[in-house]
């Protein structure tokens, strides 16, 4: 009963909290280079550093969590991220976003690698990928939304006013996450004799977990090197209002992704999940340069909307067969590696894609995303599937 109501809570908070940050994301870019003054360069390096501070806490937050507990650490996380989008609002220069992108970066840092553990404690092993599916569509119907309202929002009261109506989501999920109950379980002490069996174990998932970072580093790199560059490129080459940008987002991003959730889960229920993540990861690159050679708004949203449906299939397959393959009293700090790798590969991608832009063309970006994902399949050679045949 309390586990059901936990998963309630968590949806709920997925929803304010996706409702919260994509309001801002299709204006986000162009506010930080027309509105503060930024270059192409300045505005991937205002990226890159909430992405940095982010990888940087992941991993002791995940750890802490399974030392400590999970609920504590995600509503500090939660709190933390109210303050952000306020003082965006106020800036009048692209350094003044600094020190709040730092703190964004902690914010999602802390929360992040515990909401997916919390998913993980309360699910079992046949019902986890439904589990990560019906969650992950709490967070994509407000992904979807969002950049719709962000985007005449903007183009009504002025690009600031975004921030402040994210600010006050933000707030509203604080309180929610008071509401949670303690997920994690205690480790029960083991027999003498399992202590070679758990040194195996622990050799075993040590590789599993750097493959899957690995795999999170490169495709990290393909959606960071275009994610600060996409609104700009749109709205320099088409000429389009905010209000556009918006609905790209919200069909191309949200409604692309959260289609494919429940047959995603499905799928990781029925067959070879590495299959399916390779099959998806080479079919959906090729999309991602596509959208750079768009010749109306329909191409865009098409290319868009194709890039992050294929790729999104295999986001329930990764997340399952990395907590099947890893210890459960492992799971905090494995989702927090993994999201710390993953916003490692982002953070270099935002770094990178305003030099390739200003070095060699509006286009570069996006030939690096196709070429990143493409080679994101490597790591998968190196897996091994963990269910048993029936």
């Amino acid at each position: 009963m309390a586990y059901g109501r936990n998963i309630l809570i968590l949806s709920i908070i997925f929803l304010v909290s996706s409702l919260a940050i994509d309001l801002i994301t299709p204006i986000w870019p162009i506010y930080i280079e027309t509105s503060l003054g930024a270059s192409m360069t300045e505005l991937g390096f205002v990226f890159s550093m909430s992405n940095a501070v982010a990888a940087a806490i992941q991993i002791l937050s995940g750890f802490l969590s399974d030392k400590y507990g999970r609920k504590r650490i995600h509503a500090l996380g939660t709190l933390l991220a109210v303050f952000p989008p306020l003082m965006y609002a106020l800036a009048t220069n692209w350094t003044d976003l600094v020190p709040w992108v730092m703190l964004s970066g902690l914010a999602t840092g802390l929360y992040i690698p515990v909401r997916w553990s919390i998913i993980a404690d309360v699910s079992s092993t046949k019902t986890m990928a439904s589990a990560y599916s019906w969650t992950n569509v709490s967070w994509l119907v407000g992904a979807t939304a969002a950049p719709f309202i962000g985007g005449i929002v903007a183009d009504l009261f002025g690009i600031r006013f975004p921030f402040f109506l994210a600010c006050i989501l933000r707030f509203a999920a604080v309180p929610l996450t008071l509401l949670m109950h303690e997920t994690r379980k205690k480790p029960k002490p083991q027999p003498a004799d399992r202590e070679n069996e758990k040194a195996d174990m622990f050799n075993r998932y040590v590789l599993t977990l750097a493959m899957f970072s690995l795999i999170n580093i490169i495709q990290g790199i393909g959606m960071g090197v275009t994610g600060p560059v996409v609104p700009i490129f749109v709205a320099r080459t088409f000429h389009v209002d905010y209000t556009f940008i918006g609905i790209l987002y919200a069909i191309g991003f949200g409604v692309a992704s959260i289609i494919v959730q429940i047959p995603a889960g499905k799928l990781s229920d029925r067959f070879d999940r590495r299959k399916i993540m390779f099959i998806t990861f080479l079919t959906s690159s090729p999309f991602f340069v596509l959208f750079a050679f768009s010749r109306n708004t329909l191409e865009l949203i098409l290319f868009m909307f194709a890039q992050n449906a294929i790729l999104n299939l295999s986001w329930s397959p990764f997340q399952t067969l990395m907590m099947d393959a890893t210890p459960r009293s492992k799971w905090g700090l494995v989702n927090g590696v993994s999201a710390a790798t993953f916003w490692t590969g982002i953070l270099t991608g935002n770094a990178l894609s305003g030099i390739l832009w200003d070095t060699w063309g509006m286009t570069t970006p996006f030939y690096a995303s196709s070429i990143a994902i493409a080679l994101s399949v490597l790591p998968l050679l190196l897996l091994k599937e963990t269910k048993t045949k029936a």
